[in-house]
C-alpha cells in the first residue's frame, strides 16, 4: 500500500509540473480503456482485461497500432499528455469526430516515467476521441502508463481502475424486453426473426434471440469457422458449479436434435446447455421458435427450433425440463452482448423483428413494443457506446466499438407497420418432439 501511494504521489507530481496551470486533471489508465490492433502472445493478457503490468508495451513490431478510447461532451478542449517510459519514438495520432486528426512523434527517453505532452483537441460533438499509439522502430521499447487529460470542464468517460476491466473491454450489453397485455392468458410458444447485417458481424457476438425466465436461445459468431446455436435453460438453484446444484433444482435433458451437443454449464448461474455448429451467415434472416410445455404443476419443458432459410429447413436443438417452475412463456426479451473483451472495439448490431406469442388457447399475438436497457457497464455510465432503437417494423440493437451516439436514448420502442398475419408455422410437425 504504501509503495502504490509512492507512485501514485511521484505520478501526480509530474504531471502536475506538465499542467501548471491548474484545474483539475484526470489520468486515464491505459489498462481497460486500449486495445492493441492485432493480438501477441506478449500483449494477450493485457487485451483480455488479466494483465499484471497494466503498463501499454509497445515494442518489436511496428505494424500493432494500440488504441485508447475517452468519451467527450462537445465544445471542451482538452490538453493530453502522456506518462511514459522506455527509449523509442512513438507516433500518436489523436482524433476526433468532426475535426482534423492531429498526429505527433514523441521521443520517449528515460527508465522513470515522464509525461510527454500532446496538446489540445477539439471536440464538435458528444463523442468517443481515439488515441492511436504506434512504434516507429521494432528495436525499441516504450511503455505508456497512463493518458492525462485536464483544461475540461466536465469530467470525461472512461474505465477507471476500480471497475472491472474483463467486462469493461467487452463493452455494455443491451436487451428489449418485450411487452405484450396477458390478458388472463398463458403462452406456450414465441417465436422471433433476427438479421445481422453485414458489416455488423462480429467474432464474439451473442445476439440472443428469444430469453425468457428460465432460459435464452440464439445465435453466436464464436470464430470465422464456428457459428454456434445455442439454447440453454438454467437451473432453479443458484450456483456457478451445476455438481453443486441439488438433484431436485436441476434441469434435466429430454431428447436433442441429431449433431447437438447438450451438457451442463457454469460460470452465469448453471444449468444445461444445447448447441451445435449452425453455419448461419450474416446478411440472412433466420428464425427462432420456443415450446413451453406444462409436464406437472411445478415442472415446465422448453423445446427450441431454429429455422436455417439457407437450408430451408428446421434445426432442432433440444426439449430441457425444468423443475419448480409454474409458468410457461414470460419475461421475453432479446439481448446483444460481446463475450470476448479482446473484440469490445468493434460494433455490432442486430435486427429482431417478427416478434409473435401464442397462447394456449390457440391465438397468436404480435408484439409492438420493447423497453431497452443495459447492464452496469451501460447504465452506470461507464462505457456509452450501446443503443437500441426502430427502423420501420424491426427493432434494433448495437454496441461496442466506441461510436458517438446521443445523449439520451429513447428507453420504450414502438415498431410501426407491422404485419398482422400471424405466423404459418405449421406447430403440428414439432410437438412431437
Amino acid at each position: 500500500m504504501r509503495r502504490l501511494i509512492l507512485l501514485l504521489t511521484i505520478m501526480f507530481s509530474i504531471v502536475d509540473a506538465v499542467f501548471a496551470a491548474g484545474g483539475p486533471s484526470y489520468q486515464i489508465p491505459l489498462y481497460g480503456n486500449t486495445y492493441y490492433s492485432r493480438t501477441t502472445h506478449e500483449n494477450g493478457r493485457f487485451g483480455f482485461g488479466r494483465a499484471k503490468d497494466k503498463s501499454l508495451v509497445l515494442s518489436g513490431d511496428t505494424s500493432i497500432t494500440a488504441t485508447t478510447y475517452v468519451y467527450f461532451t462537445k465544445g471542451q478542449q482538452p490538453e493530453l499528455a502522456l506518462l511514459a517510459q522506455g527509449t523509442g519514438k512513438v507516433e500518436v495520432t489523436v482524433e476526433a469526430t468532426g475535426v482534423s486528426a492531429k498526429k505527433t512523434v514523441l521521443k520517449i527517453a528515460g527508465k522513470k516515467s515522464k509525461a510527454y505532452k500532446l496538446g489540445h483537441i477539439r471536440t464538435a460533438v458528444d463523442g468517443y476521441v481515439r488515441v492511436h499509439y504506434r512504434l516507429l522502430s521494432a528495436a525499441d521499447r516504450v511503455g505508456i502508463e497512463t493518458l492525462v487529460v485536464s483544461g475540461t470542464d466536465k469530467e470525461p468517460v472512461y474505465l477507471h481502475e476500480t471497475t472491472n476491466t474483463y467486462f469493461g473491454l467487452r463493452g455494455p450489453s443491451c436487451h428489449l424486453n418485450y411487452g405484450w397485455r396477458r390478458q388472463g392468458k398463458e403462452y406456450d410458444w414465441a417465436t422471433i426473426s433476427v438479421t445481422v447485417p453485414e458489416e455488423s458481424d462480429q467474432q464474439g457476438s451473442y445476439y440472443m434471440a428469444l430469453g425468457f425466465s428460465g432460459g435464452y436461445f440464439g445465435i453466436q459468431n464464436n470464430s470465422s469457422d464456428r457459428r454456434n446455436v445455442l439454447f440453454s435453460v438454467w437451473n432453479t438453484q443458484d450456483s456457478d458449479d451445476p455438481k453443486a446444484v441439488d438433484e431436485e433444482h436441476r434441469v434435466q435433458v429430454i431428447s436433442h436434435g441429431e449433431g447437438v451437443t447438450a451438457q451442463d454449464f457454469g460460470n452465469e448461474g448453471s444449468g444445461k446447455q444445447s448447441f451445435i455448429n449452425g453455419g448461419w451467415v450474416p446478411g440472412k434472416t433466420y428464425r427462432f421458435l420456443l415450446h413451453a410445455s406444462r409436464v406437472d404443476e411445478t415442472t415446465v419443458d422448453y423445446s427450441a427450433w431454429f429455422y436455417d432459410c439457407v437450408k430451408d429447413a428446421w434445426i432442432y436443438l433440444s426439449t430441457l425440463r425444468r423443475p419448480n417452475t409454474k409458468e410457461l412463456i414470460t419475461g421475453l426479451h432479446s439481448f446483444l452482448e460481446n463475450f470476448d473483451p479482446r473484440q469490445g472495439d468493434k460494433t455490432r448490431k442486430a435486427y429482431y423483428h417478427d416478434v409473435w406469442v401464442r397462447a394456449t388457447d390457440g391465438e397468436w399475438k404480435p408484439v409492438r413494443m420493447a423497453y431497452l436497457t443495459s447492464d452496469d457497464t451501460g447504465n452506470k455510465g461507464k462505457r456509452l457506446d450501446f443503443m437500441g432503437g426502430t427502423d420501420g417494423n424491426r427493432f434494433y440493437l448495437m454496441n461496442g466499438g466506441y461510436f458517438d451516439r446521443p445523449e439520451k436514448i429513447t428507453r420504450e420502442l414502438m415498431v410501426e407497420n407491422i404485419d398482422t398475419i400471424p405466423p404459418s408455422i405449421d406447430l403440428n410437425q414439432f410437438v412431437k418432439k
